[in-house]
């Protein structure tokens, strides 16, 4: 029978990290719960509402039937009554007032299938969106703190979703995979590339740089396994999901809170663009803020654009979770009085087949941008540029990462966890 990887009610959080360890696990009854053929932890990073208090004060952010049992202040079982009769599917760990991560030892398409129902249905949720720009610069310190004889794996997707050739209908299904010509004898397929190379930090050194130039869509980095001090590594997903491939929970954490601080404070140098008025007297106010901007190196096609507007910025399944309404311009150019559907903030873009432009008003969450470029570029154009107001979206990425410095790692220990 399949571990379904539910979690025994223990005590403390000492108890649960030892567990998750590796060791055996003290229960009330006096026995000890361990289960060597459990799976792998997987980790899935959340983001929910700057000033909404955490999700502990959130319980409307889950699903009927999932509540939360406090460990401590931080850390929570997560149980499920509707889908797993009562069982401890995970732990809800705060490690930022804005960053839930949700541990669990079930099967990946048990798990998966559960942040999915109870993340993106929730406008109080999203995930944590590490996009190609922050997946690189966790890279370039990979390959600087490690010894160039390990091996890494970085994972390359793009899929051309809103792109069709020439010709074809915008009518076509949203999920269009090919379709055939009234003869029956052509069949157009969508665009898709995914790479995934396991390879020495040295050798992908000289390697890389050569194939960023020779190929676009190794711009979309989509996934990266980093290594572990000892055996094994971390695996990190666009989607901010993770996997532990290592023997040390205690690590594998340090990381996952390194990360989340990157992102943090990426998410904070996004929301300094806000738009704010201040009044000026006489009935006048002035506007102070700065745009976003999003820039596609190659322009899209009519056909691309008209159906990233028809469904990339109009359908309710968006793969970019924005809503609202639509104000044309031109034939390659709207206005949208748009709606994050984290959230439900409202915010003002533009769109054309050259560029993206946002202009955030006070208190939007900065996590629509990691989404935006993220799945821009997975989705639309793998090459792009991004300006939040004047600086590079990657010269942001690339300051956090040295403040934090993923690999600054002393002597780890339960203590510190």
């Amino acid at each position: 029978m399949e571990n379904p990887g539910y979690l025994p009610a223990l005590a403390t959080r000492e108890e649960y990290v030892d567990l998750l360890e590796g060791h055996a696990a003290p229960l009330a009854d006096g026995s000890a719960y361990f289960e060597p053929g459990r799976t792998l932890l997987k980790a899935y990073m959340l983001e929910t509402a700057r000033d909404g208090g955490t999700v502990r004060d959130l319980p409307e952010a889950f699903s009927e039937g999932v509540s939360l049992e406090g460990v401590d202040d931080s850390l929570f079982r997560v149980h499920d009554a509707k889908e797993h009769e009562g069982r401890i599917v995970g732990l809800l760990e705060i490690m930022e007032e804005r960053h839930p991560v949700f541990y669990t030892t079930m099967q990946s398409t048990s798990s998966d299938r559960w942040v999915r129902n109870n993340v993106d249905k929730s406008p109080w949720l999203d995930r944590v969106w590490l996009s190609s720009h922050i997946l690189s610069e966790i890279w370039d310190q990979v390959r600087t703190a490690h010894n160039p004889e390990r091996y890494v794996r970085l994972g390359f997707e793009h899929e051309a979703k809103y792109e069709i050739p020439e010709g074809l209908p915008i009518e076509h299904d949203e999920d269009f995979d090919e379709t055939e010509d009234e003869t029956g004898s052509t069949i157009f397929a969508r665009r898709r590339s995914k790479v995934n190379l396991t390879e020495r930090i040295g050798e992908l050194n000289k390697t890389l740089p050569g194939l960023l130039e020779l190929y676009n869509p190794f711009h979309s980095l989509v996934q990266l396994q980093i290594p572990a001090r000892g055996k094994g590594g971390f695996l990190l997903n666009c989607d901010g999901k993770s996997t532990n491939k290592s023997d040390s929970f205690i690590e594998y954490r340090y990381i996952i809170n390194a990360i989340i601080k990157l992102y943090k404070r990426v998410t904070d140098s996004i929301e300094k663009l806000w738009f704010k008025s201040h009044p000026v007297g006489g009935g006048g106010f002035r506007l102070d803020g700065e745009p976003v901007c999003i820039k596609f190196e190659d322009p899209l096609s009519q056909q691309t654009f008209d159906r990233l507007v028809t469904y990339g910025l109009q359908h309710r399944s968006s793969l970019l979770r924005i809503g609202g309404y639509l104000h044309p311009r031109g034939p390659t150019k709207i206005h949208m009085s748009a709606i994050d559907r984290h959230l439900w903030q409202p915010f003002s873009m533009e769109v054309t087949n050259n560029h993206i432009v946002l202009l955030l008003p006070d208190g939007t969450c900065g996590n629509t941008i990691h989404r935006l470029v993220t799945n821009i570029q997975r989705y639309i154009a793998p090459k792009i540029k991004v300006w939040l107001g004047s600086e590079p979206y990657e010269e942001a990425v690339h300051v956090a990462g040295k403040e934090v410095g993923l690999f600054r790692v002393g002597t780890l220990s339960r203590q510190a966890v």
